[in-house]
């Protein structure tokens, strides 16, 4: 495999499909867009935020109906980062005026 060169100013694919144990894409969201909830399985995820303002909500689990409703809730802006175990749901939000764009990397 070679070294491969990406720009994390646009949204995409940062590390080749090719790669084995990495998972990375630079995203950008709207005003007002959602990446509803997701899991990365087994994976840990990192988010970097590099502009604007993300609201992470991670989802408690609720041992007595199976699946928790939303627990935790972070507001990140840029140059901050969130460490997601793996196993948890969460989705991510931007509810400013103003795009926000973030990388995030699971592995």
């Amino acid at each position: 495999m070679r070294v491969v060169r990406r720009s994390c100013r646009r949204p995409g694919r940062l590390v080749p499909a090719t790669a084995r144990r990495l998972r990375s894409r630079a995203i950008r969201l709207r005003p007002g867009q959602v990446i509803d909830w997701h899991s990365t399985g087994k994976r840990e995820e990192l988010l970097i935020i590099l502009a604007g303002t993300v609201h992470v909500e991670q989802e408690d689990p609720d041992p007595d109906c199976g699946r928790g409703g939303r627990g935790r809730a972070l507001r990140l802006t840029a140059s901050h980062c969130a460490f997601i175990p793996s196993r948890t749901r969460h989705r991510v939000l931007n509810r400013s005026r103003h795009p926000a764009r973030y990388l995030y990397i699971a592995a």
